[in-house]
């Protein structure tokens, strides 16, 4: 848990600096008061998107019988806030590790390949749930913590459905090239309905 709360809290100072321009512009402008308000949106715009990302690949994992745990890594943190001082976000906080069930005998039994794809959707499953649930909230109130929200949240969905591995879509690939564009083609129309 105290990894998780370091990596959301982490990934919301880079999307807050990211979206106030980078250290250029924020420089330029001399606006802390809106530097804070956009890593305050990020903050729960990000976290929630990463966080129930997260969680979703543990209720998975864990329905199958594994045991599983997010797991920081700390370089892939300091490159998403070194790269947000540039004006844009390329993350690799850390990742949920899943160890198999133990059977009777304590041998490991390992997921299938459709369990194993199941797990990883999940995560990317999460976010589509999430974008679509701010794009509404945002058409009802324009707020830029839904606006902010929605646009995370879609970034994040399409990106670990990239079927390259360590990705979330790779497995997912791998198992059933249909499942995959399904799950691609609905994040990819939240792209298209709700231009960034």
């Amino acid at each position: 848990m105290k990894e998780l709360v370091i990596s959301a809290i982490a990934l919301a100072v880079a999307f807050g600096i990211a979206f106030s321009g980078g250290l250029f512009e924020i420089f330029r402008s001399f606006d802390p008061i809106g530097v804070l308000i956009m890593i305050l949106t990020s903050l729960i715009a990000v976290s929630l998107g990463f966080i129930l990302h997260e969680l979703g690949h543990r209720h998975m994992a864990r329905k199958f019988g594994c045991y599983a745990e997010y797991q920081m890594w700390s370089k892939g943190l300091g490159i998403a806030i070194l790269f947000s001082l540039f004006g844009f976000v390329f993350a690799a906080p850390g990742a949920v590790v899943i160890h198999p069930r133990i059977d009777l005998w304590g041998n490991p039994v390992s997921l299938s390949k459709k369990n194993y794809a199941v797990v990883s959707l999940a995560g990317p499953f999460m976010n589509i749930l999430l974008a679509g649930a701010f794009v509404v909230l945002n058409f009802i109130f324009p707020l830029s913590v839904f606006s902010s929200g929605a646009v995370i949240n879609i970034w994040l969905a399409l990106f670990n459905l990239i079927p390259i591995p360590p990705l979330d879509g790779s497995k997912v690939f791998a198992w059933d090239k249909r499942v995959w564009l399904a799950a691609i083609a609905i994040a990819g129309a939240l792209f298209l309905i709700y231009p960034f």
